[in-house]
C-alpha cells in the first residue's frame, strides 16, 4: 500500500523481485510473480484464476464494465456484445475525424513553433489529443482539450487522483464504503460524481439518444454501438452496461493511450540515432508513395522499425503500473514449480514481467527497438501483457 500511496508500484517490484527472486510475498496471502510463463497460465481463459475483489473499487461498482467485472460468466455476455465496437473495422470506418483531430493537433502545434517565444509541453498535448479522439470515438464529438489548451476541468487530474485513490483502496476494498461509496456525499452537491466531465458528457449524450434510438446521428461511434446491442438485448446488456462501457473507454482509454504515446516520443525523441532511423524509414516510404498525407494503420504495418519502437515503447513503460490480481482455484494450482493453496492472492506487474531477460535478453531493461528485428518477435509477442485498452487505443490510427 506505501508503494502504492507513493506513486512507486511498479519500480519498487522491479527492484523486489531483483532482490528476492521470481516469486515473492508482498502481503500475507498474496503472491507477485516475475515469470511470464506463470503470468499467462493465471491469465488464460477457463483455468479458473477469478478475479479479486480489488476490481470491484473502481467505478462505477454497481455497474461494472469489462475491465471490473469480476463474475465471468457475466463478463462473457458483456464483452460478447461491446466487443464489436472495439474493432478494427469500426475504428478505421472512423478513420476520417480521428484524422481531423490529428490535424487539430499538428495545427496548434505548428502555430506554437512558429510563435518560437511559446512554451510547449509535447506530454500534454498528446494527452490532449488522446481525450478529443476518444470524444469523436465515443460521442462523435471532442471534449475541446486541444482547442484550449489546458487540461478542461481538471478532468485529467480527476482522473489521476481516481486512479491513485483506487489503486490504494484496492488493497483493502471494504475501505471504498467508508470514502467514496460513503452515502453521506449524495447529499454534497458538488462532490456528486456526474459533474465530472466525462462523466456529464456520457450522461447528455445517452439522455440525447434515448429519445431517437441508436440511429440519432449518421455515423456509428461507440455510443450509437453499444445503444444497438441494448435495444436487441436489453435483459443482457442494460442501460448501465452501456454508460459504463462508454464511461470506461474515455476514463481509462485516454490514460492508457496518452501514456503510450508519451513514451514512445520521449524514447524515440531522446536518442538520436533511434530518432535519425525511424525518420529514414518514413521519409523513404514516402518518397516511394507507400504513406499517404495521413498514413492510414494498414500502411504503417509495413514499417518494420517504427512497429519495433511501437512495440519496444509499450514493453518498457507499459500504461499500467499496478499489481493485477487473481485468486488460486480453490483445488490449488501449480506454478513455476510450486504448489499453491486455492484463495491465495497472486499478482502480476507487466513491468516486472516485460524485464525477464530469458525472453526479452540481458538488455531487457532498456529501450532498444532493434531486438524485435533482431530476435524471436512472435515469442516476445506472447508474453507482452500490456492493458488490451492500450493495445487498442494505440492502433486507433497506426500509432
Amino acid at each position: 500500500m506505501i508503494s502504492t500511496w507513493n506513486g512507486k508500484t511498479e519500480t519498487d517490484h522491479i527492484q523486489i523481485h531483483e532482490h528476492y527472486g521470481p516469486i515473492v510475498r508482498i502481503a500475507p496471502n498474496e503472491l507477485s510473480f516475475a515469470s511470464p510463463n506463470a503470468a499467462r497460465e493465471i491469465l488464460a481463459a477457463g483455468k479458473g484464476f477469478h478475479k479479486t475483489d480489488f476490481y470491484g473499487v473502481f467505478p462505477p461498482p454497481e455497474n461494472p464494465d469489462i475491465f471490473t467485472e469480476t463474475r465471468e460468466a457475466v463478463h462473457a455476455v458483456k464483452k460478447r456484445y461491446a466487443s464489436n465496437p472495439y474493432s478494427m473495422a469500426s475504428m478505421q470506418q472512423l478513420s476520417g475525424y480521428i484524422e481531423e483531430t490529428e490535424r487539430l493537433l499538428m495545427s496548434k502545434l505548428d502555430g506554437m513553433c512558429q510563435a518560437r517565444d511559446q512554451y510547449c509541453n509535447l506530454g500534454d498535448f498528446l494527452h490532449y489529443y488522446a481525450f478529443d479522439v476518444l470524444g469523436e470515438i465515443a460521442f462523435s464529438r471532442k471534449f475541446g482539450f486541444i482547442e484550449c489548451g489546458y487540461d478542461l476541468e481538471k478532468a485529467i487530474k480527476t482522473i489521476d487522483d481516481m486512479q491513485w485513490y483506487d489503486g490504494i483502496i484496492g488493497q483493502i476494498p471494504e475501505w471504498d464504503f467508508m470514502f467514496r461509496r460513503n452515502p453521506l456525499w449524495n447529499f454534497i452537491p458538488f462532490l456528486s460524481t456526474s459533474n465530472f466531465l466525462i462523466t456529464r458528457m456520457a450522461l447528455e449524450e445517452m439522455d440525447k439518444r434515448k429519445k431517437y434510438g441508436s440511429k440519432e446521428i449518421d455515423r456509428k461511434d461507440l455510443l450509437s454501438s453499444l445503444m444497438g446491442a441494448h435495444e436487441k438485448a436489453p435483459e443482457n446488456f442494460k442501460e448501465g452496461d452501456v454508460f459504463a462501457v462508454a464511461h470506461g473507454a474515455i476514463f481509462a482509454g485516454s490514460d492508457s493511450t496518452a501514456s503510450t504515446m508519451q513514451s514512445f516520443c520521449h524514447h524515440v525523441m531522446r536518442e538520436p540515432a533511434i530518432y535519425k532511423r525511424i525518420m529514414q524509414e518514413i521519409d523513404e516510404a514516402t518518397a516511394a508513395g507507400k504513406l499517404s498525407e495521413m498514413p492510414q494503420w494498414s500502411e504503417v504495418q509495413a514499417l518494420p522499425y517504427f512497429q519495433a519502437c511501437l512495440k519496444e515503447a509499450m514493453r518498457v513503460r507499459p500504461a499500467v503500473g499496478l499489481n493485477i490480481t487473481r485468486l488460486v482455484p480453490a483445488e490449488g494450482a501449480e506454478l513455476d514449480g510450486h504448489r499453491f493453496p486455492g484463495g491465495t492472492r497472486v499478482a502480476l506487474n507487466a513491468w516486472v514481467l516485460h524485464r525477464n531477460e530469458a525472453v526479452f535478453g540481458a538488455d531487457a531493461k532498456i529501450f532498444r527497438p532493434e531486438r524485435w528485428l533482431e530476435g524471436d518477435a512472435k515469442m516476445m509477442d506472447r508474453f507482452m501483457f500490456q492493458v488490451s485498452v492500450c493495445a487498442y487505443s494505440c492502433h486507433i490510427h497506426g500509432s
